[in-house]
């Protein structure tokens, strides 16, 4: 069981050299690499053709090219990449196209993700939103089957990733800073979805990543949403917020009950690795570039409590 933090802020704020190294001496293992900036998705939806948009367009080794300064600087910190976090959104109200785009570059950073060690890629499902407010939930259910199936090919050919299903929300427009139910928010659906993905791999190819920080935007309890997921969870977004927005804090800033995270994830045997997705908490737009180290020292800490707890 290891520690993990995003890149995310954490590069931008002080570069690669720089923020890997606080990652480091944060007593950090791994990163969850945010990959999930490889595309801005206003440009996908707004562009007259789907090309040129992303790098995991381009050959793997070119894509192993345009990484190879921050891969460097991980390797040198002597740091794992426990998970990675793709591009979202994989679709867009009545842009089944976009889908199909969405696919074809999680293809490919299927195959970057084998190359560079990387063995949990977390991939957004399809949301139901009130942009599209016909859609069944027949079409919903075929969309993200779409999606994770079209995957399995690329799995099995490279046989060392597992793609992570997460549990998401929905924000409608007319209803300001509510949230809705969105793709894996549904324990018993995202449980389902999982061991039908696997049984259609013939292998386990498919996991599922909890986010803590969106279980309590929902106002779901560990109590009932872990047990139902069990062993199916091989990955983690750990992060909190106040219940109102989705503000990727450091765990005891916000409203969730560490307590209940950690007892539930004890009782479903969970060994992977904790990786913590907080950005918001330690970026220069929040606080003095010179305390960020310090903010990322703490959540290190709170890291090693929480394995500590899990491991006793």
């Amino acid at each position: 069981m290891k520690l993990s933090i995003q890149s995310q802020n954490l590069v931008n704020d002080l570069g690669f050299e720089a923020a890997y190294r606080v990652i480091k001496e944060a007593g950090f293992e791994g990163i969850d690499w945010n990959l999930n900036t490889a595309w801005k998705f206003k440009e996908v939806t707004s562009a007259e053709e789907l090309k040129d948009l992303c790098i995991f367009e381009k050959p793997l080794p070119e894509i192993m090219a345009h990484y190879e300064e921050e891969l460097s600087y991980i390797r040198k910190n002597g740091l794992e990449i426990s998970q990675a976090h793709a591009p979202f959104s994989s679709y867009a109200p009545y842009r089944e196209d976009i889908l199909d785009y969405a696919i074809s570059i999680y293809q490919q950073m299927i195959r970057f993700c084998s190359a560079v060690g990387c063995k949990h890629l977390i991939i957004h499902g399809v949301c139901m939103t009130d942009a599209e407010p016909d859609m069944t939930m027949e079409r919903y259910e075929a969309l993200n089957m779409k999606l994770y199936g079209s995957l399995i090919p690329t799995l099995l050919e490279v046989g060392n990733v597992t793609v992570c299903l997460e549990n998401l929300f929905a924000s409608p427009r007319r209803l300001g800073h509510d949230y809705w139910e969105a793709a894996g928010s549904n324990s018993y659906e995202a449980a389902a979805w999982v061991d039908r993905l696997n049984a259609q791999a013939g292998k386990k190819c498919f996991g599922f990543c909890l986010d803590t920080g969106h279980l309590n935007l929902l106002r779901k309890s560990f109590r009932t949403y872990v047990p139902v997921l069990g062993d199916r969870i091989v990955a983690l977004h750990i992060h909190d917020n106040d219940q109102k927005n989705d503000a990727h804090f450091m765990p005891y800033v916000g409203s969730i009950y560490w307590s209940d995270f950690l007892t539930e994830l004890k009782r479903v045997g969970y060994a992977g690795d904790l990786s913590f997705e907080t950005y918001a908490q330690y970026t220069e737009k929040r606080i003095p570039k010179a305390l960020i180290p310090d903010f990322v020292a703490l959540v290190g800490k709170i890291g090693n409590y929480f394995r500590e707890e899990l491991q006793k």
